[in-house]
């Protein structure tokens, strides 16, 4: 089928003839979209159906499979508000979508090319079952922006025929790991983040795998948990029904201290510190309504209770079971000081404390209150996941033959299709990052991204609107079509 539908494309001028060709009846095909943007020649077509052009507002429907030629391309526009972009000299098919279902399903192939997809409902409310898949593996994503490219040869000549303007060449290049500052590596019920840099930043569920940015705000529900680490091996667990921030995280980037912050204000936290405490105290810190909590290579519990201030507050009418609003902490490993207007509080472990308010000293209790000590958060030094696996990036030489996805932001993770008997590998990508897949199906996280990729002259879907022209990008565009399609047609 693709091949048939390959050549009627590749005719370029005539292409036009398709019009004159009796079209199979859809009326009992289902629709999943519409095309909200075309350029140059492009068609769909069923299994053992007659191929159909391509323009502004044709319907799409489960089983198309959609070819585009030379300098063409074509955004299509899903019910469940999904968008993808199909590149020139691109073969993609929609295998099976049904957003109304109780359990929404799509399942989408990449036969060749390239395509870039802003994702929709079925890939928020479920990840596993919106699926991307080509020869070299499975692409699942949420609530991101990403680009997916299938190279036969070096993907760097099988750049567009445009040149990409000069004011978009990068000079020096990007690495890709200037965002994520930590993943997700246990977790239980349901964690919100929301990025409070980015104002188009939308609240997000994190996953097993998930990426954290700098000055994330997270949001745990009840019965619920999450298991954070980040780059300098540091490892926080934040409990059921509480909030925090990561204020400010940098480690290891170019011209930035080392530096970590954060910010509990709801609930609880148990954190084991990383390189970034243990190498400058003074570049840690965990902030909290009653006062700072500064480390010295140590492993600590916070929790919360109430508003975490008490301004009247009597530690001595403190009981095992009965508790009042103010910070309690448990330190079982090393010591934590605690900052606040009353001056500097050294805690060591095994020692718990009774913080009521930021003018309260630190009072002792003898054991950990049992309301506390009961605590089904897991406590993260006894978690064994290996950092290199969740950071680990690789230079690659060239733009060898290969799959690549590129992530631009929201969380995709990428499943190689191993032989049977072969070595299954997962990988999870953030913003900015980048992975390749190469002929045997062997998994790596890029430490730079590709120069194609970076400068891609066709838009992610998103950018599709009347200020996507003032960039240059459809200016490049615009030459006379080898490909023989007509010219842009677009949403408005």
């Amino acid at each position: 089928m693709r091949t048939q539908i390959s050549d009627v494309v590749k005719t370029g001028g005539l292409l036009f003839l398709l019009l004159f060709m009796p079209l199979s009846s859809h009326a009992a095909q289902q629709i999943v979209g519409k095309i909200s943007f075309a350029r140059g020649s492009a068609a769909a077509q069923q299994p053992n159906g007659t191929p159909r052009i391509l323009g502004k507002d044709a319907e799409i429907f489960q089983g198309d499979n959609i070819q585009t030629a030379e300098r063409s391309f074509v955004i299509i526009e899903f019910t469940d508000g999904t968008k993808v972009t199909v590149r020139p000299n691109s073969s993609f098919s929609i295998d099976q979508y049904d957003a109304q279902a109780k359990n929404p399903k799509a399942e989408l192939s990449l036969h060749e090319g390239g395509i870039r997809a802003s994702s929709g409902e079925i890939a928020k409310q479920s990840p596993e079952n919106f699926q991307i898949k080509t020869s070299l593996a499975t692409v699942k994503a949420q609530q991101a922006d990403y680009s997916v490219r299938l190279c036969k040869q070096d993907c760097g000549q099988e750049m567009p025929g445009a040149q990409v303007p000069e004011a978009q060449a990068d000079a020096v290049p990007v690495k890709t790991d200037q965002s994520v500052v930590a993943r997700v590596a246990d977790i239980k019920g349901l964690v919100l983040a929301k990025n409070q840099v980015d104002k188009n930043a939308k609240e997000r569920q994190l996953s097993l795998g998930a990426p954290l940015y700098s000055e994330d705000y997270l949001h745990s529900q009840k019965d619920s948990f999450v298991l954070m680490v980040f780059r300098d091996g540091e490892k926080i667990t934040l409990q059921a029904d509480s909030e925090m921030d990561i204020a400010q995280y940098h480690y290891q980037q170019d011209g930035v201290k080392d530096h970590a912050l954060y910010r509990l204000t709801t609930g609880g936290m148990r954190a084991l510190t990383g390189s970034i405490g243990k190498t400058d105290k003074t570049a840690y810190a965990v902030q909290t309504p009653v006062g700072t909590i500064g480390i010295r290579g140590t492993g600590f519990d916070l929790s919360c209770v109430g508003d975490c201030v008490n301004e009247t507050g009597d530690a001595s009418m403190q009981s095992q079971n009965e508790l009042s609003e103010g910070l309690y902490t448990d330190v079982w490993q090393g010591q934590i000081a605690l900052t606040n207007e009353t001056g500097e509080h050294l805690l060591t472990m095994p020692d718990s404390h009774y913080i009521a308010s930021p003018r309260s000293d630190a009072f002792l209790f003898p054991n950990l209150p049992d309301t506390l000590f009961n605590n089904i958060a897991p406590r993260p030094d006894r978690n064994s996941i290996n950092i290199q696996k969740l950071f680990a990036a690789q230079a690659l030489k060239g733009a060898p033959s290969g799959l690549y996805v590129a992530v631009h932001k929201g969380h995709v993770q990428l499943a190689n299709n191993a032989a049977k008997g072969g070595e299954k590998a997962t990988t999870d990508l953030g913003k900015d990052e980048v992975a390749h897949v190469g002929p045997q199906k062997n998994v790596t996280r890029l430490s730079l991204q590709p120069q194609f990729q970076r400068q891609d002259a066709y838009p992610l879907p998103d950018q599709s609107n009347g200020q996507q022209k003032n960039t240059g990008v459809y200016s490049l565009l615009n030459d006379d079509d080898k490909g023989g399609g007509g010219g842009c047609q677009t949403s408005d």
